[in-house]
């Protein structure tokens, strides 16, 4: 699933604002620039302080949103949440555009996760059941800038899209097991929206305006499956081989726009839209070479042929940039991720230390554009209970604007992420 945002470029709100203004608010409503990439990317500050390498191992409550197949390691009731914060920065580069785009950052604090997880055993097979909720969208904004010398352009966002996942594992043999969980998208724990936006503009004459587009009833079902194999073992030694397959799905939402100005008469309409998302596959590998220290690798690859949108008269465009059309191809990705975790181990509890890089590639209009980063963790381990935190570094260079709507320009990305969880064991 998407990555906090899950991962979602701000970028995002100022193709939606650009548009509005080249447009002047005309009488069709666009398509929604829902472009935020779904990247089949997990929760949780153990996982990420790994790098995101976490298919092959999937040991705690957030397996069910990195390979259900682990859930079945879990020996005891657990409940877990976890919260984030983002912080990103954009340095523009408008080119010849004649847009002011200065350079622009959000920070934000959400939850992002939180589970229950009970094990249990039917005929005689060992069973884990789980309930989770996952951030995937966030869509809180504000952006200030000018169109040339004419008109300044105030814009806000706010919103977002979670999912509620039943996720179940069990045993098959004593060194495979298989899990499944249906994730169901809504946008029902924010409120009554998914996104809801204004753009203010006023223009060097006097004259003003706004528009307000309100995203609602997002709904969307999809299903992970994922199997988890012990390929190997001697001793503390083991190598265990993950694979975790997500389905397409499509999403639906519903648009409400109103237009007022002080010159005109207002303006409303409403709208339906259908977003296709891509299939993705994703495997790993995790080797355990003694009690203290283990690596992990993972990857995944996304297809991202079917991403596009329909609208209630049947037109079809691609999610990227503004209204593209549906036969512009758009490259499937492939990322890499690399971890590790070193345990030190004391007489009442246990603290972890762990590492990694990854290559996490978005889909473009041209080339895929390149997104690298690491991370880092740490925590302590009772009996009882577990804290961990993690600090997540991601970033592209030269992003090609096209992708967003903003042709001829170009931006740099840095995303700082922290993440903090409480896991509770009974």
């Amino acid at each position: 699933m998407l990555h906090t945002t899950k991962n979602l470029f701000f970028i995002l709100s100022v193709s939606f604002v650009i548009s509005v203004t080249q447009t002047s608010f005309a009488d069709e409503i666009p398509p929604p620039p829902l472009n935020a990439v779904p990247l089949p990317v997990g929760s949780g500050a153990r996982a990420l302080g790994q790098g995101g390498a976490f298919i092959a191992v999937a040991d705690d409550a957030t397996a069910a949103s990195w390979n259900p197949g682990g859930l079945v390691q879990l020996e005891r009731p657990e409940l877990s949440v976890v919260g984030s914060l983002l912080s990103t920065q954009q340095d523009f580069d408008s080119g010849s555009t004649g847009f002011s785009l200065g350079n622009e950052s959000v920070s934000r604090g959400d939850l992002n996760y939180a589970s229950v997880v009970y094990p249990l055993k039917v005929f005689g097979k060992n069973l884990v059941a789980a309930l989770n909720y996952q951030q995937i969208y966030d869509f809180h904004m504000q952006l200030d800038f000018k169109t040339g010398d004419m008109v300044d352009v105030d814009f806000e966002s706010k919103g977002g899209v979670g999912a509620l996942t039943p996720a179940i594992s069990m045993r098959v043999t004593p060194k495979l097991s298989v899990g499944v969980a249906v994730n169901v998208f809504t946008d029902e724990f924010f409120g009554d929206y998914a996104w809801k936006a204004v753009v203010k503009n006023t223009e060097v004459d006097g004259d003003n305006a706004f528009g307000r587009y309100t995203y609602k009833n997002f709904q969307a079902v999809n299903v992970t499956t994922g199997l988890l194999w012990h390929v190997w073992e001697k001793e503390e030694r083991r190598l265990t081989f993950g694979a975790v397959y997500d389905t397409p799905y499509t999403a639906d939402v519903d648009l409400e726009y109103n237009f007022g100005s002080n010159i005109g008469s207002p303006f409303h309409q409403r709208g339906h839209f259908e977003i296709d998302y891509p299939m993705s596959f994703g495997v790993g590998l995790a080797f355990r070479s003694s009690d203290a220290l283990s690596f992990s690798t993972d990857v995944t690859w996304t297809d991202w042929t079917e991403f596009e949108q329909k609208d209630e008269e049947g037109n079809r465009t691609r999610p990227l940039g503004y209204v593209t059309p549906a036969d512009r191809d758009i490259d499937d990705t492939y990322a890499v991720r690399c971890g590790t975790e070193y345990l030190i181990f004391k007489q009442k509890f246990i603290i972890p230390v762990r590492g990694g890089l990854f290559y996490e590639p978005r889909p473009s209009l041209g080339d895929p554009t390149d997104v690298y980063g690491f991370s880092v963790g740490s925590g302590i381990t009772f009996k009882r209970f577990s804290l961990d935190g993690a600090y997540q570094f991601r970033w592209a260079n030269d992003v090609d604007g096209e992708d967003f709507g903003l042709d001829g320009t170009h931006f740099d990305l840095t995303e700082h992420m922290f993440l903090a969880s409480v896991i509770v064991y009974f």
